[in-house]
């Protein structure tokens, strides 16, 4: 299981980074909302693909991902 979730966490980790450059949004904030409802997406589809996984099982992680998103991101700029 923890593979699994590594493999879900390193997916999204990446995804974000490519949603977020991807972005056409001049507005940071703006950009972070587009990457974020992006991303809920993805999980959505990642999950309906993996039986092995529920929402549960990665929901503290998807939080956690997020927020370190931002994070990184707001200290860069």
């Amino acid at each position: 299981m923890n593979d699994l979730i590594e493999q879900f966490e390193s997916e999204l980790k990446a995804f974000l980074e490519f949603r977020y450059n991807l972005s056409l949004q001049q507005n940071t904030a703006e950009r972070f909302n587009e990457t974020e409802r992006a991303a809920f997406d993805f999980v959505d589809d990642y999950l309906l693909n993996t039986p092995d996984l529920i929402a549960g099982d990665v929901e503290k992680s998807i939080q956690n991902i997020l927020n370190d998103f931002i994070d990184k991101k707001i200290r860069d700029n």
